[in-house]
């Protein structure tokens, strides 16, 4: 079965015991709330951790406006951008800082980063991307639905447990980045 915004609010609504939806333009307020919160619960839980799924790379050219002072450059992120990552030379010292939807450093363009971008189709998650999301949704909807806070709370653990599985899956794909020892570490030796 394809996974669509609907069945990600499906799921969490069966976590609460309530009755699922068909559309999130429905008049009921399981549907209202869903429809209210799916998109921010999403892009917290894309934010929280770097999802394969989520990870993307961009290649951003200079503003013609320099900061006012501390760093030579700035960059626009991309619409998409959630949060970044890092830079493709962070590991020769490069620096930089996110100041609104801006990034600012000494570096030059084009500025290569990889972020973790807004994914709009629940059909690119990873299953237990979808049942995070959908455990996070049912944690942010149990008081609203039911009054419960102690039914809150188990689904806050429940959305615990959930991201902890996803992680775990998650970073055991691809080869693992390579560890880079600095001066406090090798003065342990």
């Amino acid at each position: 079965m394809p996974v669509s915004v609907v069945s990600v609010c499906n799921r969490a609504l069966d976590l609460l015991k309530a009755d699922p939806i068909v559309s999130l333009d429905e008049t009921q307020e399981s549907a209202r709330l869903c429809k209210r919160n799916y998109e921010p619960v999403r892009d917290a839980v894309l934010r929280a951790y770097p999802w394969n799924a989520a990870e993307s790379r961009a290649s951003l050219a200079a503003l013609s406006d320099r900061p006012a002072w501390g760093y030579a450059n700035q960059f626009q992120l991309p619409v998409d951008c959630l949060r970044v990552l890092r830079l493709e030379n962070e590991d020769s010292g490069a620096t930089y800082k996110i100041e609104g939807r801006r990034i600012v450093t000494d570096e030059g363009a084009p500025l290569n980063i990889l972020y973790l971008r807004r994914v709009e189709d629940p059909a690119e998650f990873d299953p237990l991307l979808a049942d995070a999301i959908a455990a996070r949704l049912a944690a942010d909807l149990a008081y609203p639905l039911t009054g419960s806070t102690a039914l809150a709370q188990a689904m806050l653990a429940a959305y615990q447990a959930k991201i902890a599985e996803a992680r775990m899956c998650d970073a055991q794909e691809g080869t693992p980045d390579a560890f880079q020892a600095d001066d406090w570490l090798e003065s342990r030796i």
